[in-house]
């Protein structure tokens, strides 16, 4: 059982340049950021501010330029990578969750959640129970055998929620999920992300401009010039 303890997700110091000399651009100056499990964290700054950048960093997507990371009290990252398998760091710690849900349309919705898992070498049948009991959890089980093309735009989300969380991820990063959702969807999603992220224990790390759901959050971390300030968020209910 995971130490409820240590922190999902520790970031010390984390820095990313792209280039080099003159043309050199420090996306990330010393990023500072801790998430524990369980918790749904918002990620928010300007256009070109680094919000990115330090997803692709933590998702093992990028190779920072210096600092530490650490998931679940791993370092998977300290001045260069601590993992071998890249590939498998992002397929069994790391769940991802897009703008737009990216499934799998020659699969039905029980597959686009079972893939994940079975590709880490889970069985067929407990791979498709796993992905059963999510979809579940998230009220699409009735879509189980339906091909993605006859989901409507929510339950394509929810599906996508399901496959984020089909490996048991510590940690799970989502890219402006609610952006082209009215307030009622978006605040539908930060609902599920909660409960999710409470009934999973998982670390939801949520970057967003969306100021229909930035009150939701307990504590927010604004990024600035490559540099992350953290603070109190309103956390009120969605």
């Amino acid at each position: 059982m995971a130490d409820e303890t240590v922190p999902a997700i520790r970031i010390q110091g984390l820095r990313k340049r792209y280039g080099a000399g003159d043309t050199a651009v420090d996306a990330l100056k010393g990023v500072d950021m801790t998430v524990q499990r369980g918790e749904v964290v918002g990620l928010i700054g300007p256009s070109g501010s680094g919000k990115s950048t330090l997803l692709k960093c933590l998702g093992a997507v990028i190779e920072p330029s210096g600092g530490r990371m650490e998931i679940a009290g791993e370092a998977i990252y300290d001045e260069g990578w601590r993992i071998p398998d890249l590939r498998a760091l992002r397929r069994d710690n790391i769940g991802f969750i897009f703008q737009a849900p990216y499934l799998i349309s020659f699969l039905d919705v029980t597959d686009n959640v079972a893939l994940l898992p079975m590709l880490a070498g889970v069985g067929n049948a407990a791979a498709r129970d796993r992905a059963r009991e999510l979809l579940a959890a998230l009220d699409v089980a009735h879509r189980a055998t339906a091909q993605v093309s006859q989901l409507s735009g929510g339950e394509q989300q929810r599906v996508a929620i399901a496959r984020a969380l089909a490996n048991r991820p510590p940690v799970i990063l989502a890219d402006e999920p609610t952006a082209p959702l009215d307030s009622e969807r978006a605040l539908a999603v930060v609902r599920i992300l909660n409960g999710m992220a409470a009934q999973y224990r998982a670390a939801i790390i949520v970057v967003t401009h969306d100021e229909k759901i930035i009150p939701t959050f307990k504590r927010i971390y604004h990024i600035r010039d490559g540099r992350t300030h953290e603070e109190a968020g309103e956390g009120r209910e969605p």
